[in-house]
């Protein structure tokens, strides 16, 4: 059986939502519950296939991208406490859209389907957590698109330079270069350009 400490981040991510969970509760949710350190490149959710795992990053770095055309779109990349992959889907038996894969090593809770329904069926406050997972993701889609419109890919950089400094520092510039929809000698100019101004 895992241990409380591994549940710090998600019961935080719970807690934001006035979700807590009693000693029984936590104890079943514990029972149902995985922990595993992943290596890089790690596919989690792939394009084209039943989702048949939730996972939760406890550390690492993650993206989201999607094959269109034979090109490689990053949609997105986690670094901090997030659900990857949605509960919804896991349920459905819906096929993914997107692919999800790990840019670093990633330590993650992991919750297979039917671990997931017994939860849901003998704790009924998931209902309230899957909401909150969703709500989450709506949020985070809804930035990243609003961001796309609304500023350029040198403000998009900075943004993300002061909202997620490790994916700067760890994650290879074609995918960040792939996330801002641009060329990566684009992205070389935008980080020699704010090198000489500051």
């Amino acid at each position: 059986m895992l241990l409380r400490h591994h549940f710090e981040h998600v019961c935080a991510f719970a807690g934001n939502y006035n979700i807590h969970f009693t000693p029984d509760e936590f104890d079943m949710i514990r029972t149902h519950t995985k922990c595993e350190v992943l290596p890089a490149h790690t596919v989690l959710m792939e394009q084209g296939k039943k989702v048949d795992k939730l996972y939760f990053l406890n550390r690492g770095i993650a993206r989201l991208y999607r094959v269109h055309n034979g090109v490689d779109h990053t949609l997105g990349i986690v670094s901090s406490h997030y659900f990857l992959s949605t509960p919804l889907y896991l349920q459905s038996g819906e096929i993914s859209t997107c692919s999800l894969e790990s840019l670093s090593e990633i330590d993650v809770l992991i919750w297979d389907k039917e671990s997931a329904l017994y939860l849901k069926k003998h704790i009924p406050k998931m209902e309230t957590m899957d909401l909150a997972v969703m709500d989450t993701l709506l949020k985070w889609l809804q930035d990243i698109q609003i961001n796309s419109i609304c500023m350029t890919a040198e403000e998009r950089y900075v943004h993300l330079m002061e909202t997620q400094p490790l994916v700067i520092q760890q994650v290879p510039l074609k995918y960040i270069a792939s996330f801002l929809a641009i060329h990566q000698d684009s992205l070389s100019r935008i980080r020699k350009n704010l090198t000489q101004r500051s």
